[in-house]
Order: structure tokens, then sequence, then C-alpha cells
């Protein structure tokens, strides 16, 4: 057994259950939670939210998230302890950075965000002493630029500390395969790292080589297929492919989530109720939704839990 950190202190990986890959609490720009409280009615509102959601995802047999918000996503330590608390999740905190690099983040050497994301992985966050478990990076069409910088950075604060890796990509143009690229010549063992928003792309070929080498495939918008600015794959489709995957030999190398926060500060009002309104059981999804449909499909309860139980755990704690 392995001590993992969430946000709530150390537990046993033994403990983390079912574990969706890749969700978020609240995700918004840098400050907009301790200066613009108005926005989203007050932080005892956002905890009552967050904790609604997470407690109802319990009871669908969810035990634990990975929350992917980094600190230029919004990220507050404190809130996510206190919705772990009460909802009953656990909830492991991500350091990284996101796809909008602040001024201040680009002046940074590669040297001076390794250090950031280890000190985050080892000391605490947000001025706690709330530690990240896992690392968020993100890119969208290329690899490239202080792009590639940020990925060099948490390369090198996976090799010192082991701290699972997870990516934000665009499936469509085979992002995962630069990530890779950039990451094995840093050093960094394929099966520390999920490879994010895998479920957007429809081309197998380039799934399974990602597996076959190694790495996790995090088919992790399953509810979005309802949302056509995710890729033209329908819920039915994302399904299709995991059962695929599975059918080709990669069970263990699939992780599965939801990436629709609870709060999304970066869409409009608008935008926020019709991504409610197209997935009204919000982290309950894969649940009561993705599971009974794999079953459906002739997968057995042990590979489900081999995806939701095994896999997770297995990339969290550095089994490979």
């Amino acid at each position: 057994m392995g001590e993992i950190q969430s946000v709530i202190g150390p537990i046993s990986d033994e403990n983390l259950g079912f574990v969706l890959a890749h969700e978020h609490v609240a995700a918004c720009s840098p400050g907009i939670l301790r200066s613009w409280p108005a926005l989203y009615g007050g932080r005892d509102t956002l905890v009552k939210r967050g904790v609604n959601a997470l407690a109802a995802a319990k009871a669908a047999g969810v035990d634990s998230i990975v929350d992917c918000t980094t600190f230029d996503l919004g990220r507050d330590a404190a809130l996510l302890a206190d919705v772990s608390r009460q909802s009953g999740v656990t909830i492991l905190a991500c350091t990284g950075i996101w796809l909008d690099p602040s001024t201040t983040v680009r002046a940074r050497t590669p040297e001076q965000l390794t250090d950031f994301f280890i000190g985050e992985l080892t000391d605490g966050m947000d001025g706690t002493s709330i530690r990240a478990a896992v690392i968020k990076v993100a890119h969208n069409e290329r690899v490239e630029g202080f792009g590639e910088v940020i990925l060099r950075a948490a390369a090198g604060a996976c090799v010192a500390t082991n701290a699972p890796i997870i990516t934000h990509t665009a499936a469509a143009y085979r992002t995962g395969d630069a990530q890779a690229v950039i990451l094995e010549t840093c050093g960094v063992d394929p099966s520390r790292v999920a490879i994010g928003h895998s479920d957007d792309s429809n081309e197998f070929e380039y799934l399974a080589g990602l597996a076959a080498r190694g790495y996790y495939i995090a088919m992790d918008r399953l509810p979005n297929g309802a949302l056509s600015e995710y890729g033209s794959q329908s819920v039915d489709d994302r399904v299709a492919m995991i059962v695929r995957l599975i059918e080709s030999g990669f069970a263990d190398r699939i992780l599965v989530g939801h990436d629709d926060p609870i709060w999304a500060g970066l869409l409009t009002d608008v935008d926020q109720q019709r991504h409610l309104a197209a997935n009204p059981q919000m982290l309950q999804f894969v649940a009561r939704v993705v599971l009974p449909s794999l079953s459906n499909h002739g997968v057995s309860d042990e590979v489900i839990r081999l995806i939701t139980v095994d896999n997770p755990r297995r990339w969290i704690r550095g089994d490979s």
C-alpha cells in the first residue's frame, strides 16, 4: 500500500476506490474566487454546490476525483478541502499550468517552474499546507514555445517526485503524440502519464498507439459528446471507442472522467446553463450512464473495476 496526498491529508491508495480522473469543482481565471465573490454567489454557495454535486456522485458509487484545477485556473486549496470534508469524496489536487500562462509565469525559467511544481507537491498550495498529488499540463494543436517549456518543467517535477501527470490535449491534432515525445526525452515513464481528452479523438490507431507505449488513455469528456464543440463523437461513439480499446487488449490503460466543472467561471452564464442542460447528472454521469452502457456492450464487472478503481490507483501511486 502507498500513501497518497489528498486535500484533507494523506490516505492509503487502497482507499481511493472509484476514481474520476479529470474534474473541476470550480474553474475560473486566477483571483476571481477571492476578489469577485458576487459573481458566483459567495464562498458558502460555491461550497454547497460542490458538496451537493460530489455527494450525489458518491451516492452513485464515486469515491475520489482528481481536481485538475491549477492555480491559474482559479484553484483554491482550502475550498477543495471544505468540499471534500463535507461531501465525503476524496479530492486529489493538481499543480501545473493550464493553457493561458500569465506574463509573470512566462517570465520564469524552466528550473523555476519545476521548483514551483515540486513545492506544491511537497510543501503546499495557495498559502496552505495542503499538498498537490498530480501535475497538470495543457496544450492544444501543437506543443511548442512556452508550452514546451511548461511540459519539460512538469517532466522534471515528475522525475523528481514520481507524481503522476495528466494532460489536456486537442485529440483531433494527436497532441498526445507530441507530448509523449518530449516527456520521454525528459526521462518520464509513460505509465506516469494520462493523456487527457482522448475521447475527443475518433482515431483508434492514435489512442492504441499511445496505450501500447504505456500511457494511460483518459477518456475524460464523456458527457460532452452532447456538445458539438468537443468534436463529432457522441456519447455512444465515446463508449464504443472504450469498448474497442478493451477488446484490443488495452483495458489496463483506460481512465474515465467528465471534465465538466461544477462551477465553470470560464463560461458565460448562458453556456454554463447549456452545459448543465446537456448533462444534468453532472459527476454521476459516468457511473449512471457510461458504466451501464459498457455492461450492455458485454464489458465485465471485473474490467469495469479495472478501469474505475485499479487503473487510477496504479497511475496515481506509480505502478507500471
